[in-house]
């Protein structure tokens, strides 16, 4: 009877501690969901990962028992046990390190902030705390792992697999934190490229003006915005991919004819060494911004003026897509003298940007958002910052998983706001690999009454009224085999493209119009995935895949 009651009680402990930490798990699931930058300011979090904490370390009480201690010396059993505990205790320690970072990030984050030397301070004091809950995690002890049952194992596996990206994370948010801390102390200069979403290249909008940025002292001055057509540029060559995919379209004559691969870490460094040939100036790094960029940026700076206008965020895509045009005519594609307006907005956000009102939170929100999208891109030559850039997703780099459709625009016209474009991904069984198929539909709604310098047709061109000529190209992941692409003219580049292999051909279309092209890959294996590269259009390419459809806006993974 002694026996019955003592594992009775055990049994009654080990139920216990069961269910706190279904709650603090509970309780993790509800952080977890909501970890973006609004949420590091805000209590709910961290009153989630006290909750949590307390639920753990109740668990770990109850296996802590003394009662245990004879089950703990057993084999099989004890193992089992002194595993649970661990993890209890682990679980407990990670939602203390986590409500102690998110409290510390919330005082820097609400607290008072001064433009130029006070925001360098307040973003190292951000590294130093990201830092120092990165080391904090990674001193965490898991406990045992091999010999586990079945549901315990899967447990152990998937705590430990989030605990490292977690670990992985902050180590992360603290070398961009750090590294955006070092450039804004300077001296830097940064080439800053104002890319037009109305006239679309592969993942970003054409680069219709150009200036510098320098960095000093925690503050940024800007010079004024070039056209980039007015940008005298002594050609510079280009190597490898670039020249062998686009060589034929002179990337590097024209800072409009860059873009031609979504690789941002390809086409930045072209673009510094053609502005250094253009002005003489050595640069550090460049910086991409497009319209939607701006839009996000101008949630936290609040409206600009320009040209005596004032222009929130809710009306900015719709002025720097279309009402800029508005009674624009031309006899030609790209008129000398006249500057797009993109970029005289981009330089009003980013000296406003710099003012005593614009707060680290909602600079965290805007930019967040950006860099999701491609909206927003850097470069820099300095490997360990490139890094930085590349580990934060804002390098606008490709990795071997990559699948990216683009529709680039080389009519010079202003009409891809008008182009709908929608890709359907099957797959199916090949022998023992996986076919994949990737339909895009790109629909013309160009409606009638637009301006000529949006729609056409320019004086000389056999292109007719709201005409689009482009190319489509997809990047596939670079493991992919017997790449082809059916529904369009004659293939106008193959080959591979950095981690990818790349695939375009040309489309004419009128308005009204429907085209469909389609790209046919084999991926090794049953089962794979691949990851959706944002296009950075305005409207979002929308992707149907596994029955699911969603927008491009961010990166989004596609499993078989």
């Amino acid at each position: 009877m002694v026996i019955v009651a003592w594992g009775a009680i055990l049994a009654a402990r080990a139920v216990s501690a069961y269910h706190h930490d279904q709650r603090g798990l509970a309780a993790l699931e509800q952080v977890k969901s909501n970890l973006g930058p609004n949420d590091l300011t805000s209590s709910g979090s961290i009153q989630l990962l006290d909750q949590a904490q307390a639920e753990f370390a109740s668990a770990s009480s109850e296996l802590s028992s003394p009662l245990f201690a004879p089950v703990t010396i057993l084999p099989v059993i004890g193992r089992q046990l002194r595993s649970a505990r661990a993890l209890s205790t682990a679980a407990g320690t990670v939602c203390s390190v986590g409500s102690t970072f998110l409290t510390r990030v919330h005082a820097v984050l609400n607290g008072q902030h001064g433009a130029g030397p006070e925001r360098v301070a307040s973003l190292r004091q951000l590294a130093a705390i990201t830092a120092s809950s990165s080391a904090q995690l990674a001193a965490v002890d898991t406990g045992p792992s091999a010999g586990l049952i079945s549901p315990l194992a899967a447990k152990y596996n998937e705590f430990v697999s989030q605990l490292d990206d977690a670990r992985g994370r902050l180590a992360k948010a603290s070398a961009v934190t750090g590294v955006v801390a070092r450039i804004l102390q300077g001296p830097e200069t940064y080439v800053v490229l104002a890319a037009n979403n109305a006239e679309m290249r592969a993942g970003s909008g054409a680069f219709l003006d150009v200036g510098a940025a320098n960095m000093s002292n925690g503050s940024i001055s800007l010079s004024n915005f070039t056209p980039a057509g007015e940008v005298v540029v002594p050609t510079v060559a280009v190597t490898g991919d670039q020249e062998r995919n686009w060589g034929w379209l002179n990337p590097g004559r024209d800072f409009r004819n860059l873009g031609l691969t979504p690789q941002f870490n390809v086409t930045a460094p072209l673009a510094a060494q053609m502005w250094t040939a253009a002005t003489g100036q050595a640069v550090d790094g460049v910086i991409s911004l497009d319209v939607a960029g701006v839009r996000q940026l101008m949630t936290a700076t609040g409206p600009v003026e320009v040209n005596g206008q004032s222009i929130g965020a809710d009306g900015v895509e719709q002025y720097l897509l279309h009402d800029q045009y508005n009674g624009v005519t031309t006899t030609s594609a790209q008129p000398a003298g006249r500057q797009d307006a993109l970029g005289t907005l981009a330089g009003a956000v980013l000296r406003q940007l710099q003012g005593q009102t614009t707060d680290l939170k909602s600079l965290a929100t805007a930019v967040s958002g950006a860099v999701a999208g491609r909206n927003l891109m850097v470069w820099s030559k300095d490997p360990v910052a490139q890094a930085a850039w590349v580990a934060s997703g804002v390098s606008g780099s490709l990795t071997v998983r990559s699948v990216d459709v683009s529709l680039l625009n080389i009519g010079g016209n202003k009409l891809d706001q008008y182009m709908d474009i929608h890709v359907t991904v099957s797959t199916r069984p090949a022998g023992s690999n996986t076919q994949v198929t990737l339909a895009t539909q790109v629909s013309n709604t160009t409606p009638p009454g637009q301006s000529q310098y949006i729609a056409g047709p320019f004086v000389g061109s056999p292109e007719a009224y709201g005409q689009y000529y482009g190319l489509v190209a997809a990047n596939v992941p670079g493991t992919a085999t017997g790449v082809s692409i059916t529904g369009a003219g004659p293939t106008a580049a193959r080959g591979g493209e950095g981690p990818t292999w790349l695939v375009a051909a040309p489309i004419n279309l009128l308005a009204g119009a429907q085209q469909t092209v389609t790209v046919r890959f084999t991926m090794p294996g049953s089962h794979g995935s691949m990851v959706v590269v944002p296009s950075a259009r305005i409207p979002s390419e929308q992707w149907t895949a596994n029955g699911r459809t969603f927008d491009d806006s961010k990166p989004t993974t596609i499993t078989w």
